[in-house]
Parts: structure tokens; sequence; C-alpha cells
């Protein structure tokens, strides 16, 4: 059986990285000896990061049509918090930290400095992300800093074993160049996040709360989340694409003129220096040079349309669309009640339509084969790609998934319950049947089994 290109890389970077973590013992016997044992648990370590991000995206989706009538009315309200950092922390974080334990390591030849400090760093996270969540949702203040100071320490953990891999290439290439710029904004924005807790029961930031709250919003989805995908989508895509063209050498700029925007924009929001619209303006035309540069690759492809392409396509609609929403937020007053509306839906489409969409597409390449790594790491019974792929799956979760986003994103802004509503069930059910394919697939990287030949799961065809 023949595998794609994408379908290989998938498997390269899941040996490559193993045997960056310690080649001298990569011949040895699993279970034998400790080396052995490591070896294997950090191979997982990216598979308990995706297992956490899918449930508690499911956990999301199923929350978000029970507080649409919240929504609607101010988004600044405890179960938004906890739903909107159910899918920042939970989802998003959980699964670009886990890509990047296994992708940084390939990418850059270079061995994890400190991968058991990497493995106390994801129970960290968990730990702290899941009280937070339960705290905000709680209204209970000073657990909720106390959690949100935990997850800086644990990307600080994070920023410890990224760095050291990432620094050499520093502006040679886009991909380590931006992953560098977006791990710094995510240990600003969880630093800011803190204050923000902890200034709900101290008082003691100046400015408006919202606008506060905004600073730190944009720092984390624009300089940390958008970042790292501009930095990812350039390193997968020609693999992905097999594009006959290169990534030019204007993505680095792209990715500089973005890291400079989203600064100055969350200095201006804190009321620090001036110009928000300015930079909000240095935000929109980086985002469109990064759409610009994947359309140019899309183009150039050699590879058929599939769902994960598909999905990147969708979710470069939605970017286009949050992009005018946030843009058109300048001149909207935040706390009244069009900003309001206006601000759910860009966050809708931001969050669960670009990057969403952009996740899900890029978990149907890497997951299965990240769980072959593991599985032949462990001396398991081989599986291939395709039995791990639950293709016929996939045209269902992306039209429920965009369809639920655009009805949801269409209900908050002409302010109709109902319609946000069915946008957000339509959504949950697309999620949940992600959910539940995906967690099958992982689940074949903690068990030695092999799906039966009755499975109804087990597919065999190629992805189309």
């Amino acid at each position: 059986m023949s595998l794609h290109r994408s379908d290989r890389l998938s498997i390269d970077l899941d040996q490559d990285t193993n045997t960056n973590v310690a080649p001298a013992h990569d011949a040895e016997p699993p279970g034998k000896n400790a080396p052995s044992r490591d070896l294997i648990r950090i191979a997982r370590l990216p598979m308990h990061f995706f297992i956490s991000a899918v449930a508690l995206f499911g956990l999301g989706v199923i929350a978000v049509p029970w507080v649409i009538g919240d929504l609607l009315d101010f988004f600044y309200h405890p179960r938004i918090l906890a739903t909107t950092h159910t899918f920042t922390l939970g989802w998003i974080t959980s699964a670009i930290m886990g890509v990047m334990y296994r992708l940084v390591p390939a990418m850059t030849k270079r061995p994890l400095p400190f991968p058991r400090l990497a493995r106390w760093q994801f129970g960290l996270y968990l730990f702290s992300a899941t009280g937070l969540i339960t705290h905000m949702l709680l209204g209970a203040w000073p657990p909720t800093w106390m959690a949100a100071a935990v997850i800086v320490l644990s990307v600080i953990f994070f920023a410890m074993n990224m760095w050291p891999c990432l620094g050499p290439a520093w502006h040679k290439s886009p991909a380590e160049t931006g992953m560098c710029m977006s791990i710094l904004f995510l240990l600003l924005a969880a630093s800011l996040g803190t204050a923000l807790a902890l200034d709900k029961s101290l008082g003691f930031l100046p400015g408006n709360v919202i606008s506060n709250l905004a600073s730190h919003a944009h720092l984390a989805a624009l300089g940390w989340v958008s970042l790292t995908i501009c930095s990812v989508s350039y390193r997968m895509a020609p693999a992905f694409l097999l594009s006959e063209l290169t990534v030019p050498r204007l993505a680095v700029w792209q990715l500089y003129s973005l890291a400079t925007g989203v600064t100055g924009l969350g200095l201006s929001l804190l009321d620090w220096i001036p110009g928000a619209r300015v930079w909000s303006a240095i935000v929109m035309l980086a985002l469109l040079g990064y759409v610009g540069v994947l359309s140019t690759l899309i183009r150039n492809r050699r590879t058929p349309i599939d769902w994960t392409m598909r999905h990147a396509m969708a979710g470069i609609v939605c970017l286009l669309l949050s992009i005018g929403l946030g843009f058109s937020l300048l001149w909207i007053e935040p706390d009244s009640a069009t900003g309001n509306r206006v601000a759910g839906a860009y966050g809708v489409l931001g969050l669960l339509g670009w990057v969403t969409n952009l996740i899900i597409g890029m978990s149907f390449k890497l997951f299965p084969g990240f769980v072959v790594g593991v599985r032949d790491r462990h001396g398991w019974p081989k599986l291939a790609i395709s039995e791990l792929s639950l293709l016929r799956y996939r045209p269902i979760v992306f039209c429920l998934l965009n369809a639920g986003v655009l009805t949801l994103a269409g209900g908050l802004i002409s302010a109709q319950v109902s319609v946000a509503r069915l946008g957000a069930i339509i959504l949950a059910i697309g999620g949940v049947i992600y959910v539940t394919a995906m967690a099958r697939t992982l689940s074949y990287a903690y068990h030695s089994s092999t799906p039966p030949a009755s499975d109804p799961f087990r597919i065999l065809s190629s992805d189309s």
C-alpha cells in the first residue's frame, strides 16, 4: 500500500523525533531498560496533549449551546470566559504544544534538552488549565489566578525545551523564526492573564477592564496561536500539497510584521502607546500576506484537494471574515450591544472557524502517523495509516463544523437567539463526531490491539 508524501512525513517526523531523544538506545528492545522506557514516554507525550485537546474540544462544543444567552447578553461573563478558555487553553494550545513536541526536534535535528521536564510540563499544564476553567466557571477568582500562575510556570518549562532547539535557526527559516516568537507571546499572554485574574481580587490594574482583556486576548489569539499556525503552515504546506513552489523568503518578514503588529496592538489596548488602528492595520496586512502565500502554494499543488485542504480553505475564508469583524471593532464601542455581538462573532469565526479548521485538517494527516510511530516504538503489531484514518466521517465533520460556525456567527451578529443556538447545536454535533472518530484513532497509541475485521470504523482506502 503506497503512502502520500504527507503521510510519510508524519511517520518521518515521529521517527526523527525519537531518534533525536536518545539515538544510542534506539535499537534496544522496548521495556528492557530505563532509556528505552524514556524513549517510549517521550514518543507518547504528544499523544497525551492530543487526547486532552480532543476531550476538551468535545466539552467545549457541548457547552456552547448552553451559553448562547449569556454571549448575546455580554461576553464578559464567567460562563463565557470558562467556555472560551476551554477552547483556547484546552483545545487549541494543547494541540499546538503536542504538535510542537513532535515537530520541533525532528525539524531542527536537535533533541529536547529536558525530556523529563517535558512530562512534568504536561501534567502541570493540564492540571492548571482545567483548574482555571473550573474556577472561572464558578467565579472563584483567588484559585483562578493561582491556576493561571501555574500555567505561566508550565509555559516557562515548555519554552525551556523549545527555545534551545529553535533558537539556532532564528531568521534562517520561517517555521523556526515564527515559533520562537510565538512562544514569547504565549508567555506574555499567560502572564497578563494571571494579572487580570489577580486584579479581580486586588483591583490594581489601571485602564479599562475590557481593553485590558482585549490586550490579553489578542496577545494569545494573534501572537501565540496565529503566529504559530502561520509558522507551522509554512513548514507543512509544501509537503501536504506537494507544491511546485517553496515557501518564499517573504514569509519570514510576514511573521515579523505580524509579531510587530500584535505587540503594538497589545500595548495600545493597555493604553501604553497610541495607534490601535495603525497596529490593527499592520496585523490585518500581515494576515492577508499569509493568505497570499498559502493561496499561491495551493494553486501550485500537485495533490488533489482532500479534506485537509478543504478545512484549510474554509479556515482561510473564516480568517478573512474575522479580519473584517476585528477591524470593525475599532469603530464600534465594545461596551455597546452591537459591539458585544460583533465581538462574539469575531471570536467564533477566529477560534472555531479559522484555527479549529486548520487544527482538524492537520490532525487528519498527522495524528494517524504519530500513532503508527508510537506503536513502532513499542514493537506492537503494525497498523497502516489508512486503518486509523476514518475517512467516511470527514465530509460530515467538515459540513457540520463550518455550517455551525457560520450560522452561529450570523445569529450573534443579527441578535437572533434561535439562529445562534441552532448554529451551536450543529457545531456541537459535528464536534462530537470528530471527537469520537479521533479518540478512536488516538486510542491505538495506548494499547497493542488492532481493529477487528468486522470493526465498522476500519477503512482501508486512500484519502481523497
